[in-house]
């Protein structure tokens, strides 16, 4: 008969750190073989080179007419957007007034009687303007389409004006520049020549605050577009600009790609990665594309109406998690 062996009590201890040692790395060899669901929005660890992932939503519109309010919208081809919240990181798709669009690469066209209503009703609304009934209206004049700017300006009363202006971007500073080529005031054709003669010049005549969106250096006026626009905020730089007889068409740098969707759609908006609250529900590195119910016009879009368009929407999840939505358009009321 074998003698009993007394183990010391040393001896428990390295066992007990052996098998919590073996058991951590079984742990972990078991969790980094796990397939983490779609919906662990908890999880810290992010697939940086997946395509998909971004850490502010990117939204994707193509064919879409995109209303601020009534009368004051933009129309695009393809335009791929940066959605940026002011604060925190969940972009809240229902409170726009809290998140500005950052424009990455595509287009818009924008009608002159939607840049009336946001000069109008924004730039010039302040009660010591001294510019005001402005109205816009393209002309072909010397081989080449000018804008032709009306209204009044204060002078010691108000006077009414008009004028024909070249439209281009300033290659300094990205913004929108009017050159005015003629001026008439009082019916007198030479207005421009008299003012000239006087040594006056329209930023004389025009007295307007910094920071408004409108800077007049002597006869030239520097027009930065997105500062009048209502909320969300856009900014964005400028590559060229064409006019025609019906609508300004404005081509923007392109700063970044962001991949479009396998879709048979013709019109859709579409939102990707980031932190989203969509309609009550949190998206995260989500993929969600709207689609226009009725293809045959413009994808119609307002942030303050979609939620009543989304309620009439028909709703379906794909297997990879994309989320399919089938929406009629949502203008704002008449």
């Amino acid at each position: 008969m074998k003698p009993n062996r007394i183990l010391h009590p040393w001896t428990y201890w390295v066992a007990l750190i052996s098998i919590a040692f073996l058991s951590f790395w079984a742990g972990r060899l078991g969790i980094e073989n796990m397939d983490i669901p779609f919906s662990d929005i908890d999880s810290e660890k992010e697939n940086v080179s997946d395509s998909h992932y971004f850490a502010g939503p990117r939204l994707i519109l193509k064919n879409v007419r995109f209303y601020w309010q009534k009368d004051v919208f933009v129309e695009t081809d393809h335009l791929s957007l940066e959605a940026i919240p002011k604060s925190g990181e969940i972009l809240h798709f229902d409170r726009p007034e809290l998140f500005t669009l950052k424009i990455l690469n595509g287009n818009i066209r924008i009608s002159f009687e939607s840049l009336e209503k946001l000069i109008g009703g924004r730039l010039f609304s302040f009660p010591e303007s001294t510019l005001r009934k402005i109205k816009l209206k393209p002309i072909f004049h010397n081989g080449v389409w000018k804008l032709k700017i009306s209204g009044e300006v204060k002078l010691v009363v108000w006077v009414s004006f008009e004028g024909i202006a070249t439209i281009k971007i300033d290659q300094e500073s990205g913004r929108i520049l009017l050159e005015n080529e003629s001026v008439r005031a009082l019916l007198n054709p030479y207005t421009k020549e008299l003012l000239n003669t006087v040594g006056v010049s329209i930023e004389d005549l025009v007295r307007f605050p910094k920071g408004k969106g409108l800077v007049i250096s002597g006869n030239k006026v520097f027009f930065e577009p997105f500062s009048v626009f209502p909320s969300p905020e856009v900014e964005g730089k400028i590559k060229d600009l064409k006019l025609d007889e019906n609508v300004l068409d404005i081509e923007f740098v392109a700063e970044q790609e962001v991949p479009y969707p396998k879709t048979n759609s013709k019109n859709y908006i579409y939102v990707i990665g980031g932190k989203l609250l969509f309609g009550g529900i949190q998206v995260h590195q989500g993929r969600v594309l709207l689609q226009d119910r009725d293809e045959s016009t413009l994808f119609d879009f307002c942030f303050s109406e979609y939620k009543k368009a989304l309620s009439l929407s028909n709703v379906k999840m794909e297997e990879d998690g994309r989320i399919l939505i089938l929406m009629p358009d949502s203008p704002p009321p008449e």
